[in-house]
């Protein structure tokens, strides 16, 4: 009877200290995904002020479209298109980087066992 006791507290101990380790482990598995939440968020709100500033760049050439024809208004015109085109470039790479975390976050959920290791991130446009 000794013997399994002490046999029945080794193995107690042992199941303690594997629970432990899945403890920690999940532990850091948790910050690893909510630091790359983090990032998301981060990232939405660079894609909401980029989306912003297209916004008033585009308002800006339609006020500036009712000016009369001119030299000066072809180039300011050049400059802001540039300006547009350099924005949709930022918006594509910082989209680009978006979904690859994204998908990095649903494989990590994906691997950490079903429904409840699974992230959903609903997306949330500026507009």
């Amino acid at each position: 009877v000794e013997r399994l006791t002490q046999e029945v507290l080794a193995l107690r101990e042992k199941v303690a200290i594997a629970e432990s380790r899945v403890q920690e482990a999940t532990g850091n598995r948790r910050q690893q995904l909510l630091l790359m939440l983090e990032g998301l968020v981060a990232e939405r709100n660079r894609l909401n002020e980029a989306l912003q500033a297209e916004r008033q760049l585009y308002s800006s050439l339609v006020k500036f479209h009712t000016h009369p024809d001119s030299a000066a208004r072809d180039h300011t015109l050049q400059v802001e298109l540039e300006g547009v085109q350099e924005l949709r470039g930022q918006l594509e790479e910082a989209l680009g980087r978006s979904l690859e975390r994204l998908s990095r976050l649903e494989t990590q959920g994906a691997l950490g066992g079903g429904e409840q290791g699974r992230v959903r991130v609903l997306p949330q446009h500026a507009f």
